[in-house]
């Protein structure tokens, strides 16, 4: 059995040495970023320093009868990280934890692939099961403390001296590049998952936030109906209508009379777990916060009378915008293809007798497995990436499968538009924007979820269509194709097209105003 006896400390550096492997991503930012010619010693001494200061914390952390379970969850989590780190590029912070913990098992499922399978099995599994066969032998009480404490002073003193000694490289390297803190594995994702239980089950705990309580509805002489439509997934820099030179993704709507693309929006979050619940709150991306409890724009449609239906093909859920709405107005898809909807929003336009609004919730481009998000006849883009294993297929195939997403979606809003006109409510209105943007592997970067402050334009920047067959309406919004714009103008929007006065309406951000 002595084959499977290691030292406390050599188990301390072993783990150490994995964590090290595991910060790959972390050393590869930072020498990207870093002038190496001219930092020779920093170059050299911060791989030593980071090594001392991880050694300390886990010889602080690895407490007899505790090491091993502590062990688990600290190799467990930096492998997983540095797997979706590494092959997607995506950095696993509260958000990010908030999407896993809403994804359901279909979107799942579309991240496994036998590179995932063996990652697990060779970087998770075994490392884990050497990790509990294995006996630790902690020595002595008194010999255990004198290795614990000696060690960790010694760490920490080699750190402190390296950093003592290029503080004037290092800690301006380290303000000018704060998107380092989001590579430290597995710390940081330890410290995400902490933030989000403490804003899901603490925060989260308060009572339901009012607003609008004084809104009124005019009295339409017509009736109004507006199709609003969130896209998922969706970025600017691939709409042909903001002049996108390669593939035509908006064939269908091209041509639409009435119709205008809006070429400078920008999306509340980087997600949908925020996205989703910013555009239809009354705060602004500045004031929002995921940890509010408060109505939305639907609640005050609801309440002044407007019929406010949800049908949702998107995956994980409303976010809980449409949590208040009846139940009867409420309908989720089974995450398919998003035309599947179009006999229910048919049915929901031609039902309409009063002011309705009918928010669609889309399935999108929503990656990494694009080419399941449109049926056969429009793969028209090629050639194209079929797997989810986007690092094996080149950047053309993987933009032409996305591009097919867009065109899809483009049909899809189309059809819509179409059904609109068949039903010939004078005041009728079809509003698609989307939830947030995607990368597609620029500058090693894929899928969404990147921290706001430092996530690209390609994240942040989305498409933005309305069509009216109203042309009052039309030259409304028409003025400001142009204007800067983002998820802040869909709450006071939403209010003033259907003639709703409320002290929280904001005429500077409603796109339907004079």
């Amino acid at each position: 059995m002595n084959k499977f006896k290691i030292s406390w400390f050599k188990f301390v550096i072993l783990n150490t040495f994995i964590v090290f492997l595991c910060n790959f991503t972390l050393f590869r930012y930072i020498y990207s970023n870093l002038d190496v010619i001219n930092n020779i010693f920093m170059t050299i001494t911060l791989p030593i320093m980071c090594f001392c200061i991880w050694a300390s914390i886990l010889s602080i952390l690895y407490l007899p009868y505790l090491t091993k379970i502590i062990s688990i969850i600290i190799i467990s989590v930096s492998s997983l990280s540095l797997y979706f780190m590494y092959f997607y590029g995506v950095i696993i912070d509260s958000d990010m934890i908030n999407n896993l913990f809403e994804t359901d098992t279909k979107e799942a499922l579309s991240f496994i692939n036998l590179k995932f399978i063996a990652w697990i099995l060779f970087f998770v599994i075994l490392p884990c099961l050497f990790i509990f066969i294995v006996r630790i032998d902690y020595g002595s009480f008194k010999r255990h403390l004198a290795v614990k404490f000696g060690f960790v002073f010694l760490c920490l003193a080699v750190a402190g001296i390296f950093l003592f000694l290029q503080t004037n490289t290092m800690i301006p390297f380290a303000r000018n590049h704060n998107k380092i803190k989001s590579y430290h594995t597995p710390f940081y994702q330890i410290y995400s998952v902490r933030k989000y239980f403490v804003k899901k089950y603490i925060i989260s705990k308060k009572k339901l936030e009012l607003i609008a309580t004084d809104a009124i509805k005019a009295l339409n002489a017509d009736t109004k109906l507006m199709v609003f439509v969130i896209g998922e997934t969706a970025r600017a820099a691939n709409y042909s209508l903001g002049g996108y030179k390669g593939n035509e993704t908006n064939f269908y709507l091209k041509n639409v009379e009435n119709l205008t693309y809006f070429s400078n929006v920008y999306s509340c979050g980087t997600s949908t777990a925020i996205s989703v619940p910013c555009m239809f709150s009354k705060s602004t991306r500045s004031e929002f916060s995921d940890t509010q409890y408060q109505e939305n724009a639907l609640d005050v449609l609801k309440r002044v009378g407007v019929d406010t239906i949800w049908l949702g093909n998107n995956t994980g859920g409303c976010k809980g915008v449409c949590d208040r709405l009846d139940k009867q107005g409420v309908k989720y898809f089974g995450g398919g293809f998003d035309a599947d909807m179009l006999d229910d929003i048919k049915n929901s336009i031609n039902e309409t007798t009063k002011d309705r609004i009918i928010i669609v919730h889309l399935q999108g481009s929503h990656g990494p497995t694009y080419y399941q998000r449109y049926p056969k006849e429009f793969d028209k883009f090629k050639p194209t990436c079929d797997t989810n294993e986007l690092g094996k297929c080149s950047p053309e195939s993987i933009r032409n499968t996305y591009d097919n997403t867009l065109l899809y979606t483009d049909y899809f809003l189309n059809e819509i538009i179409n059904i609109v006109k068949d039903k010939g409510i004078k005041d009728s209105t079809l509003w698609y924007v989307s939830d947030h943007g995607e990368s597609l592997g620029e500058d090693g970067l894929y899928l969404h979820g990147m921290p706001y402050l430092v996530a690209p334009d390609y994240q942040k920047h989305v498409p933005m269509v309305l069509f009216s067959n109203n042309d009052l309406i039309f030259k409304s919004f028409n003025d400001k194709a142009y204007n800067n714009l983002s998820h802040d103008n869909v709450f006071s929007s939403l209010l003033g097209y259907f003639g709703v006065k409320t002290k929280d309406y904001k005429k500077d951000y409603d796109l339907f105003s004079d």
